[in-house]
């Protein structure tokens, strides 16, 4: 049986009201992921705020779902409450713009992503690539049409994250990836999936952690905490290569009276451990997994249930 089934499941929620389409059940701890200007503190990723539910349902594998993000609800029904009646100049999802411009969430008015314009595609930078960005009240960056400069620094400066196609009802990322979508419907990101084993995240100021059972690239945010047995509120406050688990799981290591400890991935069934009272635990169930998927190598240091 998967170990977070066991723990009290939570996740990450915007404070600008998240959707996101999703199969998978919660994880055990949320992530919090700042940004390093004011126009980037409300939305997606970037919020630290959050909010936390309670799930007992099964385990499944991503398909499309930004796994740091809101309650797990189906993206239509998020915007049968946030995105139905969204004013808007042009479609995020249909990029219906004239020629040589593309449809970009901005600021309109007060803080957060509140709307969407046409604005003239200005650079070639494609996603993954680094970026500049005129502020988010613009909406205007260097990235193509059908991406985004996110997590932008006070200089402008950011890197081309993809947006999501398909449309609300069937949101998809290419090649992988999981849709977020936020900020009531104008942000519409791909965010990259990861190897927490290998730790493959292209970004050197990201880790691959685990949220909502599965991987993907947020930004470390660990400092000088976030070391095997150190005390975590947040799956990124851990060090890379650790994934915040509930005490009781991670074992005699975690101080005693706190809720979660950081504990390292292991490589699935040898990997070592380093507290006497852990075994390399199976992450995946390997019920919900088809034969040799390499998923079924990935661990976490723990105490057997």
């Amino acid at each position: 049986m998967m170990r977070a089934q066991s723990q009290a499941l939570k996740m990450l929620c915007s404070a600008l009201a998240l959707g996101c389409a999703s199969d998978k059940p919660r994880n055990d701890t949320e992530a919090t992921v700042t940004s390093t200007t004011d126009d980037l503190q409300t939305g997606l990723v970037t919020s630290a705020g959050g909010a936390t539910v309670a799930s007992d349902s099964a385990p499944t594998m991503a398909t499309a779902l930004l796994t740091a993000l809101d309650t797990e609800i189906s993206t239509s029904e998020a915007c049968n409450s946030l995105c139905q009646d969204m004013p808007a100049e042009c479609d995020v999802w249909e990029q219906d713009c004239p020629e040589g411009q593309k449809c970009a969430a901005y600021v309109a008015s007060g803080s957060g992503w509140n709307a969407a314009r046409c604005v003239e595609v200005t650079g070639m930078d494609k996603p993954g690539d680094p970026c500049s960005s005129e502020g988010a009240e613009t909406g205007i960056d260097s990235c193509i049409k059908g991406a985004m400069c996110w997590r932008v620094s006070q200089d402008g400066a950011g890197i081309c994250v993809a947006l999501c196609t398909g449309g609300i009802e069937a949101p998809v990322c290419e090649p992988s990836g999981d849709c977020a979508i936020a900020a009531d419907g104008y942000l519409i990101l791909c965010i990259t999936d990861c190897d927490p084993l290998l730790q493959d995240c292209p970004n050197p100021a990201e880790a691959c952690y685990e949220i909502d059972h599965s991987f993907n690239c947020l930004p470390n945010n660990s400092g000088a905490d976030g070391q095997a047995n150190d005390i975590c509120e947040f799956s990124n406050t851990c060090d890379a290569g650790l994934m915040c688990d509930d005490s009781d799981l991670v074992g005699m290591g975690c101080t005693q009276g706190s809720t979660n400890c950081c504990t390292p991935f292991c490589k699935f069934p040898d990997g070592s451990c380093p507290n006497p009272d852990q075994q390399c635990v199976q992450y995946f169930d390997p019920m919900q997994l088809p034969p040799n998927d390499p998923n079924l190598d990935i661990g976490v240091c723990g105490v057997p249930s």
